[in-house]
């Protein structure tokens, strides 16, 4: 047994929706005995945290698990902020069997007016396979070898062209999601795991024991062999296979399905699908599916008893989904203990609030969006303006309406780093969205669990539950923020 003593231990408590500090831990078999126990007479080894402070295990619950660590290193342009940096950035980029690849790179952020293209990848990587992802992951960049090398049909959706009608190299739609999966099947299988590894321990250091990894754009025997794989790593790896078909997950015993099935693109790229026009003449997004194919997707899964999720930032990709919502689940909440869900929701209306909470559908947001593109003069002012900016990410207000909301990075497009998520709901630029430590840190712990289909097992410190918990050297229930809090631990089934 092991008796962790002297800290301060928090287990949830959900009547009050608080968490309950108590002062020790006791540890047996990977699982926790008690809760504020007294050891004595018992022959457990005793460790003193000096008032350290234990918590639940963090999850993640929107992870693109081989991007991230693709884009560990060289290959990272998060820290990009002018074009002449992008060129630099890209001439470094290292190549290896053939294929240049990286991501990261936000221009909307960049100092200086111009955007990033593809001349640098020509200039300096003429004779390779050479593809950039912007941070969102709905556009790229590609040199002219590669373009060619996709061979893309003409008609395909997306190819940006000049005004004498040549390829730039910009992509968007489909033809930025068929190239970002062509290069995935080009990269070695074994590049691809030790990807996910590098991503998994670093997951680990961040205090996250829980993870929903996306898979996109495989065969299902690839979607099989890929489940077997993330089941070997470190930490707890949730699949979720992002097809609009239920029956994939099904025969792989997984109990959801979607996460990026996408409804709609990003705002960044201005392709999420909007009620009304972005600023500037840029349109307003697309929805990829029809409103019957939304349906059956919604009505195959709840035969099956499978979670569907999708993807839909716009208010016009949310509204699509909460009709056929409605349609499938007779504007009820699932009869099978299913729980739909959709991924980010960043522009609600209150009626998709109201909505969501009657059918018990979960929601899985990244608070860190609205930290990095929603301040006075960022990216969602320039694209939509601050009326509507101001609107966004409304998390107290679906909080108080009942619905379950849990926290993601969607990393590699954020930090892969839970307690920044925390500290962003938390200073949420309208003061009225802003979520207070006790619920913040719910959404990456119990409610995370409930997303799961594990919170029997998981997600708070009850006796009984796996032993998943992480040792902070701050306590940021009790005054400290969450960007000033280190991890010094994380335990997942007992085990350091």
């Amino acid at each position: 047994m092991l008796f962790l003593d002297n800290a301060r231990v928090y287990r949830y408590d959900r009547a009050s929706r608080r968490f309950r500090r108590g002062h020790t831990l006791l540890i047996d078999g990977g699982r926790i005995i008690a809760f504020n126990a007294d050891p004595t007479g018992l022959n457990v080894e005793r460790m003193d945290l000096d008032g350290a402070t234990v918590v639940p295990a963090f999850a993640d619950c929107h992870v693109h698990l081989a991007q991230t660590g693709a884009t560990i290193g060289p290959r990272s342009l998060a820290r990009v902020d002018s074009y002449a940096a992008y060129e630099d950035a890209v001439a470094a980029v290292p190549s290896e069997y053939g294929i240049v690849y990286a991501g990261g790179y936000d221009d909307a952020h960049w100092t200086g007016a111009r955007h990033a293209d593809a001349a640098p990848l020509e200039r300096c990587h003429a004779d390779a396979l050479a593809l950039i992802v912007r941070v969102d992951g709905h556009s790229c960049i590609v040199n002219r070898k590669a373009f060619d090398w996709l061979a893309l049909p003409r008609g395909t959706d997306g190819i940006e062209r000049d005004a004498n009608d040549k390829p730039t190299g910009r992509l968007f739609l489909t033809a930025n999601w068929n190239a970002q999966a062509a290069f995935a099947k080009r990269t070695p299988v074994e590049t691809q795991r030790a990807n996910e590894r590098r991503a998994a321990d670093l997951a680990r250091t961040r205090g996250i024991a829980h993870l929903h990894a996306q898979l996109l754009g495989r065969t299902r025997d690839e979607y099989a062999q890929d489940v077997a794989f993330l089941r070997t790593l470190p930490i707890v790896v949730h699949p979720k296979i992002c097809e609009p078909d239920a029956s994939i997950a099904y025969e792989l015993g997984l109990p959801y399905v979607g996460g990026d099935v996408f409804l709609d693109g990003s705002i960044g790229s201005c392709t999420a699908a909007l009620s009304h026009p972005y600023l500037g003449d840029r349109g307003t997004g697309t929805l990829r599916f029809s409103d019957a194919e939304v349906v059956a997707y919604l009505e195959g899964a709840e035969r099956l008893g499978i979670s569907a999720g999708v993807h839909a930032i716009g208010d016009a990709a949310i509204d699509q989904f909460i009709r056929a919502a409605r349609a499938a689940l007779h504007e009820r909440p699932s009869q099978n203990g299913t729980h739909h869900f959709i991924e980010h929701f960043e522009m609600p209306h209150v009626d998709h609030i109201a909505a969501c909470a009657a059918m018990e559908l979960h929601l899985s947001m990244q608070p860190q969006f609205q930290a990095t593109w929603g301040s006075d003069g960022g990216m969602y002012d320039d694209r939509l303006g601050a009326a509507r900016r101001k609107a966004m990410n409304p998390m107290r207000a679906l909080v108080d309406a009942g619905a379950l909301v849990c926290g993601g990075s969607d990393s590699p497009v954020c930090a892969l780093d839970p307690l920044a998520g925390m500290h962003a709901a938390c200073t949420a630029q309208e003061p009225a969205f802003r979520l207070d430590p006790h619920d913040a840190l719910a959404l990456y712990s119990v409610n995370a669990a409930v997303f799961a289909r594990a919170a029997h097992e998981t997600g708070n410190l009850e006796p009984g539950m796996r032993a998943d918990l992480v040792i902070l050297d701050r306590d940021p229930l009790d005054g400290a923020a969450f960007s000033d809090c280190s991890v010094l631990r994380t335990v997942i089934g007992g085990v350091q």
